[in-house]
């Protein structure tokens, strides 16, 4: 027995219009990353500039991406700050070590910054780059850090100390 399909040429590119529309529509973040311009309060965006960018690279730390992280029980908000900008095509604060990320907190005088790492963004698909927990260190959230290794993914836990993060935990899974 033959089957014969007809294909409505109309349908065929409705279909393919609404496959590009979706490829292409703004997504939704899984994570809280949005532009620092629209989460991160100006004097944060000004301390950004000056502790980390030169005036030999004017970059725009409002176009940077903010996470700012509050979960419950938490005293004051996390500022994750990473540093690329997507409309440059030469990144200031990235090299062969990774891209620059920070995390800051609010303080009395401006902000503190607890946190200061270059991460290599490039991860396999499903792995998040940072992911803050529920478990709380000193008032802010345990941080989930994963890096491709050579000898595998490499997942760091990191705990705030009551002035900075650092590493409580290293598990590392090898490559098959």
């Amino acid at each position: 027995m033959r089957w014969i399909l007809r294909v409505n040429p109309l349908l065929v590119c409705l279909g393919m219009l609404l496959a590009l529309a979706a490829w292409f529509w703004p997504r939704p973040s899984p994570s809280g990353w949005r532009l620092a311009q629209a989460v991160a309060p100006l004097p944060l965006l000004s301390q950004i500039m000056q502790d980390n960018l030169s005036p030999n690279f004017p970059v725009d730390p409002g176009q940077m991406q903010v996470w700012r992280v509050q979960i419950a029980g938490q005293r004051q908000p996390l500022y994750l700050v990473d540093t690329r900008v997507e409309e440059i095509k030469t990144q200031p604060l990235c090299g062969a070590m990774g891209c620059a990320f920070f995390g800051y907190i609010p303080q009395d005088t401006g902000f503190q910054r607890v946190l200061a790492t270059y991460l290599m963004p490039h991860l396999p698909p499903g792995r998040t780059l940072i992911e803050p927990t529920t478990t709380l260190d000193q008032g802010l959230p345990r941080l989930v850090v994963t890096q491709q290794g050579t000898d595998g993914v490499q997942q760091y836990t990191l705990g705030f100390n009551g002035e900075v993060y650092e590493i409580q935990h290293i598990e590392t899974w090898a490559r098959q």
